[in-house]
């Protein structure tokens, strides 16, 4: 008994040991390092953009109106604000004359360390003049195809919602969508959720300028007529149906193109397994030459 007792004890005081000093002496987990680590340098990198963007909005204020002219400036405002991004005509061509202003100088180092060189890669002068827009113009892209695809889904909701009542508010039928939307889907019925509290037809309105799809074009036209109190359900269901074949074009081209990589994939699979197999009875009938010799 006397020897249960002190056993006990000891792990009684190896217990409060362990409960109550270690947690101060104890060293941090591997794990927790490298989150520390990402987070302390990911916190660097924030504040380095932010110093860049500082800089980047002092150019553009103070010398970036002389720049940039006035259709320039109308193309670009349109595209960010299509991107609905937080900054100014002036601050891309900044970034644009930053990019050049890099290239030029990677051109006059190779061009030191070699003319040909030097000659090949002014053409990166031209491509980071034209990356700021171009980088922008393909996220529209982006966005739109993948809004045209994503919005069959949408529209199918809500017409059989509008189908059964004509009592039914936007929002609602967007708040209910939101959950399962795509990424690009949900950003934009997100803002038309907030564009909805000064009204259904203003809320329209924006949407068609912010993505004129056709398919788009057309709901908000639709909705509109509606909201003048027109009952147009024969137009709703035309447009369903055209999304419907839409919908059925666009899985048709992804099968095609996954068909088309499964295709291209296969082959370089059996050109691979060509090669091995007369890499290997090339090196088999090397090494009877040698036996025999």
């Amino acid at each position: 008994m006397t020897v249960l007792a002190k056993l006990f004890a000891l792990a009684s005081v190896f217990y409060l040991v362990k409960v109550f000093l270690y947690p101060f002496y104890r060293p941090v987990s591997n794990k927790l390092k490298k989150r520390s680590r990402h987070y302390l340098n990911q916190k660097k990198d924030d504040k380095l953009k932010e110093r860049f963007q500082r800089i980047k909005k002092y150019l553009a204020r103070e010398y970036g109106k002389g720049l940039i002219t006035n259709a320039e400036r109308i193309r670009l405002k349109k595209i960010i604000e299509r991107l609905d991004l937080n900054i100014q005509p002036e601050e891309v061509r900044i970034e644009q004359m930053g990019y050049a202003l890099i290239a030029i100088i990677v051109t006059w180092v190779m061009y030191k360390a070699n003319p040909l060189l030097g000659y090949v890669s002014a053409i990166f002068i031209i491509l980071g003049w034209l990356y700021p827009v171009d980088e922008l113009e393909k996220t529209i892209d982006r966005k739109n195809k993948n809004i045209a695809l994503a919005f069959p889904a949408f529209y199918s909701m809500l017409y059989y919602q509008y189908s059964k009542s004509v009592n039914i508010y936007l929002a609602d039928v967007i708040k209910d969508y939101l959950p399962n939307a795509h990424a690009d889907m949900a950003e934009e019925l997100g803002v038309m959720l907030d564009n909805i509290e000064y009204g259904e037809e203003f809320a329209l309105k924006q949407l068609k300028k912010r993505v004129p799809i056709h398919y788009i074009l057309k709901f908000c036209d639709i909705m509109e007529t509606r909201l003048r109190g027109f009952n147009n359900i024969s137009q709703m269901a035309y447009l369903k149906n055209e999304l419907d074949e839409f919908r059925i074009r666009a899985l048709e081209d992804e099968l095609e193109k996954r068909q088309a990589e499964n295709s291209r994939l296969q082959l370089v699979l059996i050109l691979a397994l060509g090669v091995y197999i007369t890499l290997y009875y090339l090196f088999t009938l090397m090494h009877s030459f040698t036996m025999f010799q």
